[in-house]
């Protein structure tokens, strides 16, 4: 049954009207006052369930849409695109809730003889491309774009609408012993082959693309276009007696040609490549070949360059010209010291410690970083790191280089918020770079400063020195993308260490496979990296079945028979953690409880409602697993856990162990019943001399996300050592070896055949007080009932 005017979904979407019904799904405009009084109008998506009885069928459609919706909820970031606002199932149907994009459809525009000027072309293009070139580098693929789904708002800029192959839930099928999709997403004639053979690429979407921009141009109707029968190409470009050749300059002409190839490698493999090609487009006289070539290698964004690398030019010109590991270009979110991207401020020493690196003024660099590390900031780890770079340079000491992915969380507007993980991580890392180089001191005696020289121990890289690259993810998936290509195409980078969060992991994880980069992460934990092998994947953490398992075990401990879990659907640690909690609580007797405010990213999560769902359920306890802080899971956790007021007890994750946690419990009476499950404690280190060790470098405890970073390098340079010459091949084949062991901060280090860490270290902590600390706490192992029993000073 459709819904009618004035129906509710969900107590809260009341609908308006229809708005259409197609194949897949049925669409409506719905009021949603409560949760968005300041813009009440959305679009209810109405999507029907399989046509199959078999429950098989109806789960993976269940997971399906919970797969999609993730992805469009990525999309939130790109331009011109409607935001996802909800999702949910209800009476056997599945609902998408999005934002309302007011305005016309382009296909009010076009057809009938209708045209557009070319730079009315040039334009619709780029604001077409520049949506697709967001969603592709999120991994998702659109499928229909088509001018019924482009609207032309009131600023005359063109958003992409329809998203989603969530629609094809309702095709799915068995076949055979298979779950199939029975039914091409698209629109006929906007569709190529591929597509029309279930096999969608990113640069289908650019076919698409090209045809409303050749109907724009030609005024053509869709059934204007044909194909030739001998080579299958797109016929366009001619003219009948009562329509004359369409006025377009070559330039167009043949980017619309490359965009509509048959076979989809003769095509554009990017949108950001379409992109560069229109604004070349322009100048007149065009640029010559090799200049045009010379900015596609180094100026493109990352994924332009791969697609021109793999479809446009010998791989053997590519190795002539490979670019160089550090290209010192200003914003590109990499650096060896040539600037500075944990900018929580602006050192005068260390700005020209950076312009000093980028101008090849190594000796002077160094003196700069040196003198900023002795007078500006002594714990910094990004300083030391560029220190020691600089100082390579300076002496001409060879060295092996890696790199490290950090997350730098920022604003919209590119300003920094957060960068206590990043610093963290490059702590680490930091540290083992350094141990390197003091390794050195034995062979080149001009080495006159180098932090912890009197406490750490050398350990060159057979002779070698170690450089250290450091790139910034954002802690989002575009960038992380966007790192991962610029990282693949650097030759010398033989490891990373990254990505932290699990969801930057996940979407990169193969750029890096395809590459033989190998990555070894300190953070991320989701079993979805390990359910498919990655020959180059490794991790020093534990995996979400060990938390999960840890976290479940305290609760059953402690005589809690029920739960209820929260947490965002849409991330992939989150998600799996909360599986791995209920499976393994229900097989020990323990009962999942279920309430409707759960998720932990929806932003009008209310922490008071969801209480009083639980606390309606009698003695239950609270697992709190907010994703990687690619949302606002954690501070809606943050605010569980001071609505809460001790009342229930909270079992968390590991993101939760952070000063933002114990800012909020010293604002509480009492907090003993909250426990958070991590890797690791310096309290309880297998290597206890490595707190040690870092406690003197960086003057204070260190947390889990230093001790495992500082593994991951620990790893990759034991690696390189074990290889007469290093090699990305050699790297994977070294850490996949079965007998390959290091002594990291945490202990033995030894990864399994799917890239887990054995016998990883876990630990439950809780909070205690500690009046020398930041807000007068500090987390010490639930084992040591005071921080002083835990060995720390709070005197």
């Amino acid at each position: 049954m459709s819904l009618n005017s004035g129906d509710i979904l969900r107590d809260r979407y009341q609908i308006i009207a229809k708005l259409g019904q197609g194949g897949f799904a049925t669409t409506y405009t719905a009021s949603d006052a409560l949760g968005s009084p300041g813009n009440p109008v959305c679009v209810v998506k109405e999507i029907p369930p399989p046509q199959s009885s078999d429950p098989e069928v109806f789960q993976a459609a269940q997971k399906q849409f919970e797969r999609e919706a993730k992805a469009l909820k990525y999309l939130d970031e790109c331009p011109r695109v409607p935001k996802l606002i909800d999702r949910f199932q209800e009476n056997g149907k599945f609902y998408l809730i999005q934002e309302y994009i007011e305005g016309e459809p382009l296909s009010k525009e076009l057809g009938g003889g209708k045209k557009l000027d070319e730079q009315q072309v040039i334009d619709l293009l780029r604001d077409i491309l520049e949506v697709l070139d967001c969603a592709h580098s999120r991994g998702i693929i659109h499928r229909d774009i088509k001018p019924s789904n482009l609207i032309r708002r009131k600023d005359g800029k063109i958003a992409v609408i329809d998203f989603g192959a969530v629609k094809a839930i309702g095709s799915l099928t068995f076949e055979g012993d298979q779950i199939t999709q029975t039914r091409a997403i698209g629109t006929e004639g906007y569709m190529p082959a591929e597509q029309c053979k279930n096999q969608p690429r990113y640069n289908s979407d650019i076919y698409a693309a090209a045809i409303v921009g050749i109907q724009a141009i030609a005024g053509l109707d869709i059934e204007d276009f044909w194909h030739d029968s001998k080579t299958c190409e797109l016929v366009w470009y001619y003219s009948t007696p009562d329509r004359p050749l369409p006025p377009i300059s070559d330039n167009l002409k043949q980017i619309l040609n490359k965009m509509v190839r048959y076979n989809f490698k003769d095509r554009y493999q990017s949108a950001a490549e379409v992109l560069q090609d229109l604004r070349e487009a322009k100048l007149s006289p065009q640029p010559p070949q090799r200049r045009w070539f010379e900015r596609s290698i180094f100026y493109l964004p990352p994924l332009a360059v791969a697609g021109i690398a793999a479809g446009l030019i010998a791989p053997s010109f590519l190795n002539a010209i490979k670019p160089p590991t550090c290209p010192f270009i200003q914003g590109d979110a990499l650096s060896c010291g040539e600037e500075i991207l944990v900018k929580t401020s602006a050192p005068r020493l260390k700005q020209k410690g950076v312009e000093e690196f980028g101008n090849s003024n190594y000796q002077a660099a160094f003196n700069f970083f040196k003198k900023s590390w002795k007078e500006e900031d002594s714990i910094d780890p990004e300083t030391l790191i560029y220190m020691n770079n600089a100082w390579l340079k300076a002496n001409n000491v060879d060295s092996y280089t890696i790199a490290v992915a950090v997350p730098i969380l920022k604003n919209r507007d590119g300003s920094v918020i957060n960068t206590d993980s990043a610093k963290e991580l490059l702590r680490g890392v930091a540290q083992a770079q350094t141990q390197v180089n003091l390794g050195i001191i034995g062979q080149n005696g001009s080495i006159s400063y180098l932090p912890g020289q009197d406490f750490l121990a050398g350990k060159a890289i057979n002779g070698k020195g170690l450089t250290v690259v450091i790139a910034d993810d954002s802690n989002l998936e575009t960038e992380a993308i966007k790192t991962a290509h610029t990282l693949v195409k650097q030759p010398d980078i033989l490891g990373l260490v990254g990505h932290y969060a699990s969801e930057m992991t996940v979407a990169t994880v193969d750029i890096y496979d395809k590459n033989n980069l190998v990555l070894v992460s300190s953070g991320s934990t989701t079993e979805e990296l390990t359910e498919k092998h990655r020959k180059v994947f490794f991790r020093t953490s534990y995996s979400t079945n060990f938390s999960s398992q840890l976290l479940a075990d305290f609760l059953l401990k402690t005589g809690f028979k029920k739960a209820a879990v929260l947490y965002n659907p849409g991330s992939s640690s989150s998600s799996y953690l909360t599986r791995a909690f209920n499976k393994y609580f229900q097989e020990k007797q323990g009962q999942i409880v279920k309430i409707r405010e759960f998720d932990l990213s929806n932003s009008n999560f209310n922490a008071q409602k969801a209480l009083k769902e639980i606390q309606q359920t009698g003695k239950t306890a609270i697992v709190l697993a907010p994703d990687g802080q690619v949302t606002n899971s954690v501070s809606n956790s943050i605010e569980i856990v001071k609505a809460n007021q001790n009342r229930s007890t909270i079992a968390g994750r590991w993101v939760l162990y952070k000063q933002q946690t114990l800012a909020a419990a010293s604002q509480l009476k009492s907090f003993e019943k909250l426990v958070i499950s991590i890797p690791w404690h310096p309290s309880s280190s297998r290597n206890q001399k490595f707190p040690q060790q870092a406690q003197k470098l960086w003057r204070g405890t260190i947390n889990t996300d230093t001790a495992l970073a500082y593994d991951a390098a620990a790893a990759l340079i034991e690696a390189m050592k074990r290889q007469p010459q290093p090699s990305r091949e050699g790297m994977q084949k070294t850490l996949a070896n079965p007998n390959f062991t290091v002594t990291g901060g945490t202990g033995v280090i030894k990864f399994g055949k799917d890239g887990d860490r054995q016998n990883p270290p876990t630990e439950l902590v809780h909070i205690v007080k500690c009046p020398k600390q930041q807000f007068g706490l500090a987390f010490v192992p639930v084992k040591y009932p005071t921080a002083i029993s835990a060995g720390l000073k709070c005197d």
